[in-house]
């Protein structure tokens, strides 16, 4: 397994974070309801203030935030506002995806499927894809499904052994994480009680 592919799947170790820089200073008579799922307004500032708000998101992405990561990811991806630059898009999809943003693992498992920016791997986009309808990305399911038509049995038996050690690792930290408040929680009842 790559080094870019265990980092990857570190994402059930991590907790996601939303910091959430705002650009409403970026916006010219924009309206004044901001979604709360949008970081970084790219569709709703007007080109002169498309550098700020770029600017702003990119800060937020590097920070930490995984919203104005896989906002970063789409810009690039989609070349709307901007130049289409699929490595830009492969690593901002990538940190998101990392800390479990579905949307951002849902379009790097596409990304994978087609080769788009990376060297087509069917076994990696169905891992990644699963991942991203097990953190509640609808479409990826059906991603799945139509994936493993494309893919071999062996494929799909390696992918599903990779999933299954992912998800063994996961419970395991939990209960790990569990075990470790429980313990915490016992030491700080201790000197209560004394």
């Amino acid at each position: 397994m790559n080094s870019s592919l265990v980092r990857f799947f570190s994402a059930f170790t991590l907790c996601t974070l939303s910091i959430g820089t705002p650009v409403a200073s970026a916006q010219s008579l924009a309206p004044l309801v901001v979604s709360t799922e949008e970081r970084c307004a790219f569709n709703r500032v007007d080109d002169e203030s498309l550098p700020l708000a770029l600017e702003n998101c990119t800060a937020a992405a590097e920070s930490g935030d995984m919203q104005a990561q896989f906002e970063m990811g789409e810009l690039y991806y989609h070349g709307e506002r901007t130049e289409r630059d699929l490595q830009q898009a492969l690593k901002w999809y990538e940190q998101a995806s990392v800390q479990g943003h579905p949307d951002a693992q849902y379009r790097l498992g596409l990304m994978h499927i087609e080769g788009e920016g990376v060297e087509r791997n069917l076994p990696q986009a169905y891992i990644i894809l699963k991942m991203a309808a097990v953190n509640g990305q609808d479409a990826a399911m059906d991603a799945t499904d139509r994936l493993t038509e494309q893919m071999s049995d062996e494929e799909v038996a390696a992918a599903t052994q990779v999933l299954g050690t992912l998800f063994r690792n996961y419970l395991r930290h939990i209960r790990d994480e569990q075990l470790r408040q429980l313990q915490g929680g016992a030491d700080e009842a201790e000197p209560a009680a004394q």
